[in-house]
């Protein structure tokens, strides 16, 4: 089919004129980049959206279809029976849903509730169901159209109602995902034998995106319909959302084995299918310590596996994202791959990389980390969280060898969030040129760094920082130029003392403090004490670096304990540390250093910080002098004019602006021989 005529929902559409055709019998070629159909149009994806929010918000407003299940319900069986309707009354719709049903057999989906029935309750408006039904089907061929109106009715009114809330994985990152998982892989076309056992899925599969994205891609290189019915696997607790993954399949005329079951971690069914998956792209819940031990659960895994992440009895608990990845390695045949989303809180843990470590020894097999790409908080963003979160690839092996790792970081996916809807993001899907440095093994938007053992902690930003030259040999760490204070205050401000508490929010990214708000802080909680000359370094959300030193105005000093308090050594000046601690360097390892689930949340050990290499700096000594006079005549004007207009503040009649400052500062002979021109 010519180029011109394809669709933008049509799996090849983004595959050149002169793309080398697939053969039936040779192996998946990895770095055959053409080969691989891009997500859906964002434009496409908006407007699909957009009609059925208003389709949704018409159909709840003017009809007694509440409520969401059953608004979900219409709109999703309207959508099966659309391919085979030969009318628009409602006779029509019935059956040919009926006729849909009938031959899905065991794949059609359970019905919480009765078509008729509910179709007779909005009989009055069934022509504009159907045509907007009729217009996201061409908006969405080829693409996941009952995921996409899953995942746009979950961002509506009703979600919080119906406790059906979830973190579906954007179309953007799924494709690039299961691409990367395939072109990991050796796979060969539709042979028999000893293939035949081979599958590929999703454990905690939702409504089948990842699923899906296997099924579109594989279709592009070569399988036919049976091939991949046979290969695919989904499970998943929700009988709404593995109902939503078979009418997804259903509208591609695929049956694959889509199944409930009460726990994926569990499972018989599932644990039966250890060891015999190519290929697995998942993104599992998560949450510290919501999954308990349970003899069920030792005996899918083990009691040793589990031991290896401190679940050995009755009371201990873990994140299920660490959980579903040990589920799915033990899923992995030799050779296979995962690909996984997790939270940043995991991946940048040092326990993570112990936890893969003790799997190896456990399972008496290696493991080799491919790739990590690190996402932007948007990704998530229209299912109602900003978690911080990344996406591995693991090969299972039986030996180990020496693998460069592929580290990314990606700033945008295609989209934002505006209001409660996406809109497209005109710099693009950072994604796209990432798979095309995985697959071609070039470096455009990440960097091909070394063995994942050898890394300290599996971070994006310190993995790359080390790519990227930064030569810790020519830096010492911060350790050398000051300790840690840790000293706690009272909470408590006594009459007429001057008092100043620096928050979080009272410095600003050059290190200025906000003087005047500080002397009217009062803590909630007892304070750090720091002292003048000390550097303050924020170790909350770092990604906003903070970083000041303390001035020599008179008073008692304490500051927030989100703050780390370094006391410089001796013969060190705090104001030249302060400068240092502003390279992008330090900057870049101290965020790596973070952990939590989302950027606002993120915080850095403040022991750990000591650890952090330092460089050295050009910098004249009389350019931090005139800094740090320049910085404390600042201070000493602010304070001036917060004292000069504290009175009227109170109702006084008179305003007074006193002369003496403050602060004295003590000027370098140099600065006193040279003042700066104007002075």
């Amino acid at each position: 089919m010519p180029r011109s005529e394809r669709t933008a929902g049509d799996p090849l559409a983004h595959v050149p004129e002169n793309a080398t055709p697939l053969s039936q019998d040779r192996a998946l070629d990895k770095g055959d980049p053409q080969a691989i159909p891009q997500p859906l149009d964002a434009a496409h994806v908006q407007k699909a959206e957009q009609a059925l929010l208003a389709l949704a918000d018409f159909i709840y407003g003017h009809t007694s279809l509440k409520p969401m299940s059953k608004t979900l319900f219409v709109l999703s069986r309207c959508l099966l029976a659309a391919s085979e309707r030969g009318g628009e009354t409602l006779a029509d719709v019935v059956r040919s849903y009926e006729m849909q049903v009938a031959a899905l057999g065991a794949a059609a989906p359970a019905d919480d509730f009765d078509l008729a029935d509910t179709l007779t309750e909005c009989e009055e408006h069934l022509g504009r169901i159907l045509s907007t039904v009729d217009e996201v089907r061409a908006l969405c061929s080829g693409s996941d159209s009952l995921g996409l109106a899953f995942n746009t009715l979950l961002r509506g009114k009703w979600e919080s109602g119906e406790g059906l809330g979830t973190h579906l994985t954007p179309e953007e990152v799924v494709a690039p995902m299961v691409a990367m998982a395939i072109g990991s892989v050796v796979l060969p076309i539709d042979q028999e034998g000893d293939t035949e056992d081979l599958l590929l899925g999703d454990p905690c599969g939702g409504t089948g995106r990842f699923a899906y994205s296997f099924a579109r891609q594989l279709r592009c290189r070569g399988f036919g319909p049976t091939r991949l019915d046979s290969m695919l696997r989904l499970y998943d607790q929700s009988s709404l959302s593995v109902d939503f993954a078979r009418l997804n399949f259903a509208f591609e005329q695929l049956t694959p084995q889509f199944l409930r079951v009460e726990d994926s971690l569990t499972s018989d069914v599932l644990s039966s299918e250890a060891g015999r998956y190519l290929a697995v792209a998942t993104n599992p819940p998560f949450g510290a310590g919501k999954y308990r031990w349970t003899s069920e659960l030792e005996r899918s895994f083990g009691g040793a596996v589990l031991a290896a992440v401190g679940m050995r009895r009755a009371g201990d608990a873990c994140d299920p994202a660490i959980l579903f990845l040990l589920r799915c390695l033990d899923l992995l045949s030799l050779e296979g791959v995962l690909a996984i989303v997790l939270p940043d809180g995991i991946v940048h843990a040092l326990s993570f990389k112990e936890t893969l470590l003790r799997y190896e020894r456990t399972r008496s097999c290696s493991l080799a980390v491919l790739s990590i790409v690190s996402l932007p908080t948007v990704t998530f963003s229209l299912g109602g969280t900003v978690a911080k979160t990344s996406f591995l690839l693991i090969r299972k092996s039986r030996q180990a060898g020496n693998v460069r790792l592929y580290v990314a970081q990606a700033s945008h996916v295609g989209f934002k969030k505006r209001g409660n809807r996406r809109v497209s993001d005109p710099a693009g899907n950072d994604l796209d040129a990432i798979v095309q440095d995985y697959l071609c093994k070039r470096e455009v938007k990440g960097k091909w760094t070394f063995d994942w053992r050898t890394a300290e902690r599996l971070m994006p930003s310190l993995l790359l920082s080390n790519a990227h030259g930064f030569r810790e040999a020519a830096a010492m760490p911060l350790s050398r130029f000051a300790g840690l204070r840790q000293e706690r205050g009272r909470g408590i401000r006594r009459d007429g003392e001057d008092w100043y508490h620096v928050s979080v929010l009272d410095v600003d990214s050059s290190g200025v403090i906000d003087v005047a708000a500080s002397s009217r802080n009062e803590p909630a909680t007892p304070p750090q004490v720091c002292h003048a000359g000390d550097v303050l370094l924020s170790c909350l959300n770092p990604r906003i670096w903070r970083v000041a030193v303390v001035p020599r105005i008179p008073g008692v000093w304490t500051c927030s304990s989100e703050f780390a308090v370094l006391a410089p050594h001796d013969g060190v000046d705090a104001w030249r540390l302060a400068v240092m601690l502003h390279h992008k360097a330090v900057i870049e390892r101290t965020v790596a250093l973070a952990s939590g689930t989302s950027s606002s949340r993120q915080r850095v050990n403040k022991a750990a910080l000591l650890g952090v290499p330092v460089p050295d700096i050009s910098v004249l000594p009389e350019a931090i002098e005139r800094y740090k006079c320049d910085r404390e005549s600042h201070y000493a004007l602010r304070i001036r004019e917060h004292q000069a207009f504290a009175g009227l503040h109170e109702g006084e009649n008179a305003f007074s602006y006193g002369f003496q400052s403050p602060i004295q500062p003590v000027r370098s002979a140099h600065a006193a021989a040279h003042p700066r021109p104007g002075a």
